[in-house]
Protein backbone atom coordinates (compact mmCIF):
# COMPACT_ATOMS: atom_id res chain seq x y z
CA UNK A 1 0.00 0.00 0.00
CA UNK A 2 2.85 2.37 0.79
CA UNK A 3 4.53 1.59 -2.53
CA UNK A 4 1.27 2.03 -4.46
CA UNK A 5 0.51 5.36 -2.77
CA UNK A 6 3.96 6.59 -3.75
CA UNK A 7 3.70 5.44 -7.37
CA UNK A 8 0.11 6.28 -8.31
CA UNK A 9 0.37 10.08 -8.00
CA UNK A 10 3.48 9.95 -10.20
CA UNK A 11 1.59 7.83 -12.72
CA UNK A 12 -1.18 10.42 -12.81
CA UNK A 13 1.24 13.31 -13.42
CA UNK A 14 3.07 11.28 -16.08
CA UNK A 15 -0.20 10.58 -17.91
CA UNK A 16 -1.51 14.14 -17.73
CA UNK A 17 1.53 16.25 -18.50
CA UNK A 18 3.72 16.40 -21.56
CA UNK A 19 6.38 18.39 -19.71
CA UNK A 20 6.66 16.15 -16.65
CA UNK A 21 9.71 14.07 -17.53
CA UNK A 22 9.07 11.20 -15.14
CA UNK A 23 10.56 7.73 -15.11
CA UNK A 24 10.84 5.30 -12.23
CA UNK A 25 12.11 1.84 -11.44
CA UNK A 26 11.29 -0.53 -8.62
CA UNK A 27 14.39 -2.22 -7.27
CA UNK A 28 15.21 -4.74 -4.57
CA UNK A 29 18.57 -5.20 -2.92
CA UNK A 30 19.73 -8.04 -5.19
CA UNK A 31 17.02 -7.87 -7.85
CA UNK A 32 15.08 -10.69 -6.22
CA UNK A 33 11.29 -11.01 -6.35
CA UNK A 34 9.84 -10.16 -2.96
CA UNK A 35 6.54 -10.72 -1.18
CA UNK A 36 4.70 -8.20 0.95
CA UNK A 37 3.26 -9.07 4.35
CA UNK A 38 -0.11 -9.51 2.61
CA UNK A 39 1.57 -11.97 0.19
CA UNK A 40 1.52 -9.63 -2.79
CA UNK A 41 4.44 -10.60 -5.03
CA UNK A 42 6.51 -7.76 -6.47
CA UNK A 43 8.92 -8.30 -9.36
CA UNK A 44 11.49 -5.50 -9.50
CA UNK A 45 12.87 -3.89 -12.65
CA UNK A 46 16.44 -4.54 -11.53
CA UNK A 47 18.72 -4.76 -8.52
CA UNK A 48 19.43 -1.74 -6.37
CA UNK A 49 22.41 0.31 -7.55
CA UNK A 50 23.73 2.73 -4.92
CA UNK A 51 26.02 4.39 -7.47
CA UNK A 52 23.21 5.87 -9.56
CA UNK A 53 23.28 9.67 -9.51
CA UNK A 54 20.93 12.62 -9.94
CA UNK A 55 17.75 10.69 -9.21
CA UNK A 56 15.32 10.60 -6.31
CA UNK A 57 15.98 7.73 -3.93
CA UNK A 58 12.79 6.32 -2.42
CA UNK A 59 13.26 3.79 0.38
CA UNK A 60 10.21 1.74 1.40
CA UNK A 61 10.17 -0.42 4.52
CA UNK A 62 7.52 -1.99 6.70
CA UNK A 63 7.66 -4.70 9.34
CA UNK A 64 10.89 -6.02 10.89
CA UNK A 65 12.89 -2.97 9.88
CA UNK A 66 15.45 -3.55 12.64
CA UNK A 67 16.32 -6.96 11.20
CA UNK A 68 16.75 -5.37 7.77
CA UNK A 69 19.16 -2.71 9.03
CA UNK A 70 22.21 -4.81 8.34
CA UNK A 71 25.63 -3.23 7.85
CA UNK A 72 25.76 -3.75 4.07
CA UNK A 73 22.28 -2.36 3.38
CA UNK A 74 22.89 0.65 5.61
CA UNK A 75 26.18 1.35 3.80
CA UNK A 76 24.51 1.12 0.40
CA UNK A 77 21.70 3.45 1.45
CA UNK A 78 24.27 5.92 2.77
CA UNK A 79 26.10 5.82 -0.56
CA UNK A 80 22.92 6.08 -2.62
CA UNK A 81 21.74 9.05 -0.53
CA UNK A 82 24.98 10.92 -1.26
CA UNK A 83 24.40 10.46 -4.99
CA UNK A 84 20.68 11.33 -4.97
CA UNK A 85 19.13 14.76 -5.48
CA UNK A 86 16.43 13.91 -2.94
CA UNK A 87 15.84 11.07 -0.50
CA UNK A 88 12.40 9.86 0.55
CA UNK A 89 11.89 7.40 3.41
CA UNK A 90 8.40 5.94 3.60
CA UNK A 91 6.72 4.17 6.53
CA UNK A 92 9.49 2.66 8.70
CA UNK A 93 12.28 3.42 6.21
CA UNK A 94 13.32 6.41 8.33
CA UNK A 95 14.87 3.82 10.66
CA UNK A 96 17.24 2.76 7.88
CA UNK A 97 18.20 6.37 7.15
CA UNK A 98 18.82 6.97 10.84
CA UNK A 99 21.03 3.88 11.05
CA UNK A 100 23.01 5.34 8.16
CA UNK A 101 23.51 8.57 10.11
CA UNK A 102 21.55 10.58 7.55
CA UNK A 103 19.05 12.02 10.01
CA UNK A 104 21.37 13.21 12.79
CA UNK A 105 20.51 16.80 13.64
CA UNK A 106 17.41 16.70 11.42
CA UNK A 107 13.68 16.39 11.99
CA UNK A 108 11.97 13.18 10.88
CA UNK A 109 8.91 11.04 11.40
CA UNK A 110 8.11 7.35 11.11
CA UNK A 111 5.12 5.01 11.35
CA UNK A 112 3.24 5.83 14.56
CA UNK A 113 3.86 2.38 16.03
CA UNK A 114 7.60 3.06 15.97
CA UNK A 115 7.65 6.68 17.14
CA UNK A 116 8.69 6.06 20.76
CA UNK A 117 11.24 3.37 19.95
CA UNK A 118 12.64 5.51 17.13
CA UNK A 119 13.13 8.50 19.44
CA UNK A 120 14.87 6.30 22.02
CA UNK A 121 17.13 4.57 19.49
CA UNK A 122 18.21 7.79 17.75
CA UNK A 123 18.44 10.68 20.24
CA UNK A 124 20.21 12.80 17.63
CA UNK A 125 17.04 12.91 15.51
CA UNK A 126 14.27 15.41 16.22
CA UNK A 127 11.33 12.98 16.02
CA UNK A 128 7.93 14.54 15.28
CA UNK A 129 4.38 13.27 14.86
CA UNK A 130 3.80 15.20 11.62
CA UNK A 131 2.29 13.29 8.71
CA UNK A 132 5.46 13.96 6.73
CA UNK A 133 8.60 16.00 7.29
CA UNK A 134 10.94 17.76 4.88
CA UNK A 135 14.44 18.58 6.06
CA UNK A 136 17.02 19.55 3.48
CA UNK A 137 16.87 17.03 0.65
CA UNK A 138 15.32 14.33 2.87
CA UNK A 139 11.59 13.69 3.32
CA UNK A 140 10.13 11.14 5.75
CA UNK A 141 6.56 10.03 6.38
CA UNK A 142 4.56 7.58 8.47
CA UNK A 143 2.11 5.05 7.00
CA UNK A 144 0.44 4.53 3.66
CA UNK A 145 -1.90 7.53 3.66
CA UNK A 146 0.93 9.86 4.62
CA UNK A 147 2.99 8.53 1.70
CA UNK A 148 0.28 9.92 -0.57
CA UNK A 149 0.48 13.29 1.20
CA UNK A 150 4.26 13.33 0.86
CA UNK A 151 4.15 12.54 -2.86
CA UNK A 152 1.57 15.23 -3.54
CA UNK A 153 3.81 17.74 -1.77
CA UNK A 154 6.77 16.56 -3.85
CA UNK A 155 4.72 16.85 -7.06
CA UNK A 156 3.72 20.38 -6.12
CA UNK A 157 7.36 21.28 -5.56
CA UNK A 158 8.52 19.72 -8.84
CA UNK A 159 5.63 20.41 -11.21
CA UNK A 160 3.49 23.07 -9.54
CA UNK A 161 0.28 23.27 -7.49
CA UNK A 162 -1.96 22.52 -10.49
CA UNK A 163 -0.32 19.12 -11.05
CA UNK A 164 -0.62 18.29 -7.34
CA UNK A 165 -4.24 19.42 -7.28
CA UNK A 166 -5.16 17.25 -10.27
CA UNK A 167 -3.31 14.25 -8.86
CA UNK A 168 -4.99 14.61 -5.46
CA UNK A 169 -8.43 14.70 -7.07
CA UNK A 170 -7.80 11.27 -8.61
CA UNK A 171 -7.76 9.75 -5.12
CA UNK A 172 -10.91 11.32 -3.67
CA UNK A 173 -13.13 8.71 -2.03
CA UNK A 174 -15.16 10.40 0.68
CA UNK A 175 -15.54 14.14 -0.07
CA UNK A 176 -16.72 15.01 3.44
CA UNK A 177 -13.76 13.25 5.03
CA UNK A 178 -11.34 14.76 2.50
CA UNK A 179 -12.63 18.23 3.28
CA UNK A 180 -12.32 17.69 7.02
CA UNK A 181 -8.74 16.45 6.67
CA UNK A 182 -7.65 19.26 4.32
CA UNK A 183 -6.96 16.88 1.46
CA UNK A 184 -8.14 16.86 -2.13
CA UNK A 185 -9.42 20.21 -3.35
CA UNK A 186 -9.66 21.48 0.23
CA UNK A 187 -5.88 21.71 0.55
CA UNK A 188 -5.90 24.74 -1.72
CA UNK A 189 -7.84 26.85 0.76
CA UNK A 190 -4.73 27.63 2.74
CA UNK A 191 -2.90 28.51 -0.45
CA UNK A 192 -5.31 30.95 -2.02
CA UNK A 193 -8.81 32.30 -2.30
CA UNK A 194 -11.76 29.92 -1.72
CA UNK A 195 -13.12 31.56 -4.87
CA UNK A 196 -10.64 29.39 -6.78
CA UNK A 197 -12.40 26.28 -5.47
CA UNK A 198 -15.76 27.68 -6.52
CA UNK A 199 -14.36 28.44 -9.96
CA UNK A 200 -12.96 24.92 -10.31
CA UNK A 201 -16.42 23.51 -9.65
CA UNK A 202 -17.91 25.79 -12.28
CA UNK A 203 -15.22 24.72 -14.76
CA UNK A 204 -16.01 21.04 -14.14
CA UNK A 205 -19.70 21.71 -14.79
CA UNK A 206 -19.10 23.62 -18.03
CA UNK A 207 -16.77 21.55 -20.18
CA UNK A 208 -18.95 21.16 -23.27
CA UNK A 209 -19.75 24.87 -23.45
CA UNK A 210 -16.75 26.69 -21.93
CA UNK A 211 -17.27 30.04 -20.26
CA UNK A 212 -15.12 33.08 -20.84
CA UNK A 213 -12.95 34.23 -17.96
CA UNK A 214 -15.35 37.12 -17.42
CA UNK A 215 -18.32 34.73 -17.24
CA UNK A 216 -16.42 32.42 -14.90
CA UNK A 217 -15.59 35.33 -12.59
CA UNK A 218 -19.21 36.48 -12.67
CA UNK A 219 -20.41 33.00 -11.66
CA UNK A 220 -18.28 33.06 -8.50
CA UNK A 221 -18.98 36.74 -7.71
CA UNK A 222 -15.47 38.09 -8.15
CA UNK A 223 -13.86 40.49 -10.60
CA UNK A 224 -12.01 39.03 -13.58
CA UNK A 225 -8.79 40.66 -12.42
CA UNK A 226 -9.13 39.20 -8.91
CA UNK A 227 -9.88 35.75 -10.33
CA UNK A 228 -6.75 35.87 -12.48
CA UNK A 229 -4.67 36.86 -9.46
CA UNK A 230 -6.24 34.13 -7.28
CA UNK A 231 -5.54 31.43 -9.88
CA UNK A 232 -1.98 32.65 -10.31
CA UNK A 233 -1.39 32.49 -6.55
CA UNK A 234 -3.03 29.09 -6.02
CA UNK A 235 -2.23 27.20 -9.22
CA UNK A 236 0.53 29.16 -10.91
CA UNK A 237 -1.50 29.77 -14.08
CA UNK A 238 -4.40 31.81 -15.41
CA UNK A 239 -7.97 30.48 -15.19
CA UNK A 240 -8.06 30.35 -18.98
CA UNK A 241 -5.03 28.08 -19.14
CA UNK A 242 -6.33 25.80 -16.40
CA UNK A 243 -9.72 25.63 -18.14
CA UNK A 244 -8.04 24.58 -21.40
CA UNK A 245 -5.90 21.94 -19.62
CA UNK A 246 -8.97 20.58 -17.86
CA UNK A 247 -10.83 20.20 -21.17
CA UNK A 248 -7.81 18.59 -22.83
CA UNK A 249 -7.38 16.13 -19.98
CA UNK A 250 -11.05 15.20 -20.21
CA UNK A 251 -10.67 14.77 -23.96
CA UNK A 252 -7.69 12.49 -23.43
CA UNK A 253 -9.70 10.43 -20.95
CA UNK A 254 -12.51 10.03 -23.49
CA UNK A 255 -9.99 9.04 -26.17
CA UNK A 256 -8.53 6.39 -23.87
CA UNK A 257 -11.73 5.02 -22.37
CA UNK A 258 -14.44 5.35 -25.06
CA UNK A 259 -15.02 4.69 -28.75
CA UNK A 260 -16.26 8.18 -29.45
CA UNK A 261 -14.93 9.72 -32.64
CA UNK A 262 -12.50 12.63 -32.48
CA UNK A 263 -15.30 14.93 -33.63
CA UNK A 264 -17.60 13.71 -30.86
CA UNK A 265 -14.88 14.13 -28.25
CA UNK A 266 -14.18 17.65 -29.49
CA UNK A 267 -17.84 18.59 -29.13
CA UNK A 268 -18.03 17.15 -25.60
CA UNK A 269 -14.95 19.06 -24.54
CA UNK A 270 -15.83 22.47 -25.93
CA UNK A 271 -13.66 22.56 -29.06
CA UNK A 272 -14.93 23.90 -32.38
CA UNK A 273 -13.93 20.68 -34.13
CA UNK A 274 -11.56 17.74 -34.24
CA UNK A 275 -8.85 19.70 -36.03
CA UNK A 276 -8.86 22.46 -33.40
CA UNK A 277 -8.69 19.89 -30.61
CA UNK A 278 -5.94 18.02 -32.45
CA UNK A 279 -3.75 21.11 -32.62
CA UNK A 280 -4.22 21.70 -28.89
CA UNK A 281 -3.38 18.04 -28.21
CA UNK A 282 -0.11 18.32 -30.09
CA UNK A 283 0.87 21.52 -28.28
CA UNK A 284 0.06 20.14 -24.82
CA UNK A 285 0.87 16.43 -25.04
CA UNK A 286 3.22 16.29 -28.01
CA UNK A 287 1.06 13.52 -29.54
CA UNK A 288 -2.10 13.36 -31.67
CA UNK A 289 -5.42 12.19 -30.24
CA UNK A 290 -5.01 8.82 -31.97
CA UNK A 291 -1.91 8.08 -29.86
CA UNK A 292 -4.09 7.85 -26.75
CA UNK A 293 -6.52 5.30 -28.17
CA UNK A 294 -6.49 1.95 -26.35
Amino acid sequence: MVLANALEPLRDVHMRSAIANLEWEVTTLRGETIQSSSRLTISPDRSFDPEMTNGILVVVAGYRVRAQAKKQLVAEIRQAARNAKRVLALDTAAWLLAEAGLLDGHSATIHWQELDAFAEAFPGVNVTTARFVRTGKIMTCGGASTALDLMLDLIQDMFGPAAAFDASNMFLFDPARQNASQRGAKHLIDRGSPKVLDALNVIAENVERPLTTFELADRVAISERSLNRAFSDALGMTPGKYYRLYRLQHARYLAQETRLSAEQIAMRCGFSGASSMGRSFLREFGKPVSAFRS
